[in-house]
């Protein structure tokens, strides 16, 4: 309920409107798993308080049904092209969660009606200039499968990227996280400082030439530019990553030239569900769920790998794309 100041649900709270396990709160108590939380308000309060029930949807450019990777009652999964956000920001620029909501609007999924009791949302987020599989919950069900999922971290997630350079040897990390909020960037540090977060990532390398090397990723934890920071941390920069690569290397500017590289070379492509799932994922236990690769990451694989060359099953979950 984004209209709804502090002095308003304090009111609220005060005249018993809002109640937590059915008794008075004050609104300082720290709610907990089992917690019954109820608002009383007429059908005009409700509306008012969440403001236009459609702000974001239908958004000027929904997402076409090839984008769709996996769907079933309660969850979604969508391919969302470099260049993307995941979900809308400051700028106000459209995001891949407007344009998945307007999908589901044209389908006649989500209606006003239906969007009062429960919005249809992003469940993982992936930076902007990141490729990859987003999962969206449909329903109140999905959403939290979902997110328990990803809090305990039973899930598989898999990424492929090309870095500059020889990656030598298959590398288990774990380093320290640092955010700069106010530079939008990251730092990564071999020991434990102040409130820096501990991030841990499995890196492959595949296969590679004097330029460059397809590594595969199996991210553990999922911090903001984690990949990026740790590749570059390592000495091995994600091809044509803008914040953390070189913009002007020998090895960018030959495939600016070769492949009209534009964007940097890093996805996120294989979901794996353990048998056991959270309630609201029972449709992928036990599967693995694996989204398309970009166009230009293809283009870079056949043409510095040709198939000709490549030994079968080399690549894990990538599917080779065939020229």
């Amino acid at each position: 309920m984004p209209n709804a100041g502090s002095s308003f649900l304090y009111k609220m709270l005060r005249k018993k409107n809002i109640t937590l396990n059915d008794a008075k709160a004050t609104g300082n108590e720290s709610v907990k798993t089992g917690d019954i939380v109820k608002v009383f308000f007429s059908d005009e309060t409700f509306a008012k308080m969440q403001g236009e029930v459609l702000e974001t949807a239908p958004a000027s450019h929904p997402i076409k049904a090839a984008q769709l990777v996996y769907e079933d009652e309660d969850l979604l999964a969508v391919y969302k092209p470099s260049g993307v956000l995941s979900q809308k920001d400051a700028s106000g620029t459209e995001s891949l969660n407007e344009q998945v909501l307007a999908f589901l609007s044209e389908r006649g999924d989500v209606t006003p009606e239906s969007l009062r009791t429960f919005r249809p949302g992003v469940c993982n987020r992936l930076d902007r200039n990141t490729a990859g599989v987003v999962w969206f919950g449909k329903t109140l069900r999905g959403a939290q499968g979902m997110a328990m999922a990803l809090r305990e971290r039973i899930l598989g997630k898999y990424y492929f990227a090309f870095v500059e350079g020889h990656f030598p040897k298959a590398v288990r990390t774990k380093f320290y996280l640092c955010k700069d909020t106010t530079e939008n960037r990251v730092t990564i540090s071999d020991t434990p400082q102040g409130d820096c977060d501990e991030v841990r990532t499995d890196i492959w390398p595949v296969v590679n030439n004097s330029r460059i090397t397809l590594v595969r990723i199996r991210l553990h934890s999922g911090k903001s530019h984690q990949i990026r920071s740790v590749l570059k941390h390592l000495g091995f920069p994600v091809l044509g990553d803008p914040k953390y690569g070189s913009a002007d290397s020998e090895t960018v500017r030959y495939c600016r030239s070769r492949y009209h590289l534009h964007a940097q070379q890093l996805f996120a492509y294989a979901y794996t569900f353990p048998e056991k799932v959270p309630a609201g994922l029972s449709g992928v236990a036990g599967r693995t769920i694996r989204g398309p690769v970009p166009d230009t990451f293809a283009e870079i694989l056949a043409g510095e790998f040709p198939p000709a060359e490549r030994k079968e099953g080399e690549y894990g979950y990538l599917e080779i794309p065939r020229p």
